[in-house]
């Protein structure tokens, strides 16, 4: 029994967790940088409302975590340029070394 449960921890911590939500939001990518003291992944944060175009105290933050490489240069020129951006992300239960947010939200696709 008790290999059961290790082999069920393991196999946890090295794959992440179930999905637990998906969604879309809408603002402005305002830090994209890549993080960790032993992986490194890249962290991203996103200002959704605000007083002026997600500008101002209002605004409330959105942090993700950008996996897939390939989607890091399109996230990084939308950064320089401060548009409006979509994103499409998932959310699991948890991801352990997967990323440095606490809110374990992983970007899947980004639109302009």
């Amino acid at each position: 029994m008790k290999k059961i449960i290790l082999l069920l921890a393991l196999s946890l911590a090295l794959t992440g967790c179930k999905e637990v939500a998906k969604g879309e939001k809408i603002g402005i990518i305002v830090k994209c940088a890549e993080e960790g003291f032993f992986f490194n992944t890249y962290e991203c944060e996103m200002i959704r409302g605000g007083l002026n175009s997600a500008s101002g105290t209002l605004g409330q933050s959105f942090h993700f975590t950008v996996e897939n490489r390939e989607l890091i240069p399109v996230v990084n020129k939308l950064l320089e340029d401060q548009k409006e951006v979509k994103i499409k992300y998932h959310k699991e239960f948890a991801t352990l070394w997967r990323t440095e947010t606490n809110d374990n939200s992983f970007l899947d696709s980004i639109d302009s």
